[in-house]
């Protein structure tokens, strides 16, 4: 397992939007190592707040079933204000057809749950470092 500490990224924000307390404490425990500033939204509403109030926002780490508004309408509309930001999705639902939903919606990347450290640490450092390339991506899709 490639260890947090092997990643500096204290120029980063990362927005995480998720609702569910297991999974946030999972990636506060995985991220914070990093020394990124992690912000944490609980619904699409406050993700989008965030992303109109911070600018310094990198990435945003979107689950996909969310109290409020469902991740992929919030993905449309944080796409039509910040159109170049990476959004990565996560969802509990592997299917086909709820990947192309998201990554039709915007989306970045795709993650199923179980996230395993390694692969969330490297598929974000990729997007950080774009010449690092070297991903080996097993439950995730990189576009």
């Amino acid at each position: 397992m490639t260890s947090g500490s092997t990643y500096n990224w204290n120029d980063k924000t990362i927005l995480i939007v998720e609702d569910d307390p297991s999974s946030i404490m999972l990636l506060d425990i995985i991220l914070s190592t990093t020394n990124a500033t992690l912000l944490f939204a609980g619904t699409g509403a406050d993700a989008l707040r965030y992303i109109k109030d911070n600018q310094s926002i990198n990435i945003v780490l979107m689950d996909i079933r969310l109290p409020d508004i469902n991740g992929i309408e919030i993905t449309k509309q944080i796409k039509a204000v910040r159109p170049n930001i990476t959004i990565i999705a996560q969802t509990a639902c592997a299917f086909v057809d709820d990947m192309e939903r998201c990554l039709n919606a915007g989306c970045t990347g795709f993650f199923t749950k179980p996230i395993t450290a390694s692969e969330l640490l490297e598929t974000i450092n990729c997007f950080f470092e774009p010449e690092v390339k070297k991903c080996v991506q097993t439950k995730s899709i990189l576009l």
